[in-house]
């Protein structure tokens, strides 16, 4: 199987700003229903399949997620950020029974 890598810097600027259009600077995650846009610069891309799974860096595969929604995404590849969103106030201490993951 291919692997997939992130995009040059520039183009990955590009597409970061036409999914955040797409998506209304709206996150696509479970917990912010009816919450206001965020801005793009806070604005998490996330990989629906990740690269490390064969997915891809097509839109089709892009979704807007807050930084919450990112951390409690389930998956080894959101693991890394969850020490810091501790250390930020993002996400409370008991925070393992808020992780989501995507349905089939």
């Amino acid at each position: 199987m291919k692997r997939h890598r992130r995009l040059p810097p520039a183009i990955w600027a590009q597409r970061r700003q036409q999914i955040w259009e797409r998506d209304r600077g709206h996150c696509q995650g479970p917990y912010c229903g009816n919450q206001p846009p965020i801005l793009l610069d806070q604005a998490h891309i996330d990989h629906i399949i990740p690269l490390s799974k064969g997915g891809s860096n097509h839109s089709d595969n892009l979704r807007i997620l807050c930084r919450r929604c990112h951390v409690l995404r389930a998956g080894h590849e959101h693991q890394g950020m969850i020490a810091a969103a501790l250390r930020d106030g993002i996400i409370p201490p008991d925070w393992r029974p808020l992780v989501w993951e995507d349905k089939p």
